[in-house]
């Protein structure tokens, strides 16, 4: 790969992480019902698409030797897809954590104090051949109202797409 080919996805990669930042501020006006409500409509896209998912899926394992400790891993079925939309669907009925108040106090000087949980903004997580991190991670980041950035395994990448 030539040095104009890497300035320009480093370029590309900079562009993406700022409207990641970008959006992880608009995340806060977000409703915790309009949340859970995209959570669950995603858990409902995802096992109508079932059999695309395990068309990609079976793209990447046709890559990957069976003997493979990463192949069980990347397998998908229709149980173990039906299992990440459930979680999805759990985490939709979690309580939201923000703006969650942890400690409030007054000082002597009359002054308030509370220790409240807030967003942390952008989480990136890189992870193996596990597709359900995907989602997981994702579903846990929206709920807290976080943006997150996730970058899986080579293995995966027809199944991640």
């Amino acid at each position: 790969m030539n040095s104009t080919t890497q300035d320009h996805q480093r370029q590309k990669l900079q562009q993406q992480l700022l409207a990641t930042r970008a959006a992880a501020r608009g995340l806060g006006s977000c409703s915790a019902d309009s949340v859970n409500d995209l959570l669950i409509s995603l858990a409902d896209r995802l096992e109508s698409a079932t059999s695309e998912l395990l068309l990609a899926n079976q793209l990447d394992l046709k890559h990957m030797d069976q003997d493979e400790p990463r192949f069980d891993r990347l397998l998908l079925n229709e149980e173990r897809i039906a299992a990440i939309a459930q979680d999805l669907r759990n985490i939709a009925a979690l309580p939201s954590p923000v703006d969650e108040v942890l400690e409030q106090r007054r000082l002597e000087n009359g002054l308030e104090l509370s220790k409240i949980r807030v967003p942390m903004g952008v989480i990136a997580v890189i992870f193996e051949s596990r597709p359900n991190v995907t989602f997981d991670v994702f579903g846990l980041c929206f709920k807290t109202l976080n943006a997150c950035v996730l970058k899986g395994s080579r293995d995966a990448h027809d199944t991640n797409t």
